[in-house]
């Protein structure tokens, strides 16, 4: 199992308990950006289909298989690598999840640091929400040497954002090659509903 699902599952067992900072001011979760992409965008605004179609071969389906994660090379702004879910029998690539990272390799304290001043950023867009924290150790590594620092906000319009530093081991690297990191995601409340049903994993 990839370390987004596991995030992810991770994401719901929170909910259940409780309940570039380019980011533009709005009433619907669909009007917040993060280096200009927006949820309910369609992925073919910034991907040609040929290139999703190559990420396909190379997908992350939940257990339903009703929505699908791709990984996609991402060369410009702050960040490393980006992420995106969306239905798959949509043909329209409407995006319904984005996650972007940045590395951090052995340097978790920058981290944290860059995750509250990004969140620091943003918190005038997230005064509707409450902020929830946890600190945790990473369930992907069995050694319990690696740790996830998570704020979490749930948008009362419905969706999420979530923000998490992940401080992996030397045995994770080792073996999977992970590095420490800073991950942003946004996701829409239909994707959020669909993380809480029995098809997700």
């Amino acid at each position: 199992m990839l370390k987004n699902k596991i995030l992810n599952k991770y994401i719901i067992i929170f909910l259940f308990i409780f309940s570039s900072q380019s980011w533009t001011k709005a009433d619907d979760i669909s009007e917040f950006e993060i280096e200009g992409m927006s949820i309910g965008d369609s992925l073919l605004d910034y991907y040609s289909e040929s290139e999703i179609n190559e990420a396909l071969n190379n997908a992350s389906y939940y257990k339903s298989k009703k929505f699908v994660e791709i990984f996609l090379i991402y060369e410009k702004g702050e960040f490393d690598n980006l992420q995106v879910a969306f239905q798959t029998k949509d043909k329209s690539y409407k995006i319904e999840k984005i996650m972007m990272s940045k590395n951090f390799s052995n340097q978790i304290e920058k981290c944290k640091k860059y995750k509250e001043n990004f969140i620091e950023d943003s918190s005038k867009f997230l005064n509707l929400t409450d902020r929830m924290d946890q600190d945790t150790t990473a369930l992907a590594d069995p050694t319990g040497n690696s740790f996830k620092y998570i704020s979490t906000f749930f948008y009362p319009m419905g969706g999420f954002f979530n923000f998490t530093c992940s401080d992996y081991g030397k045995e994770m690297y080792d073996k999977r090659g992970w590095y420490d990191s800073f991950t942003v995601s946004v996701g829409s409340q239909k994707i959020l509903e669909y993380l809480q049903s029995d098809e997700a994993y």
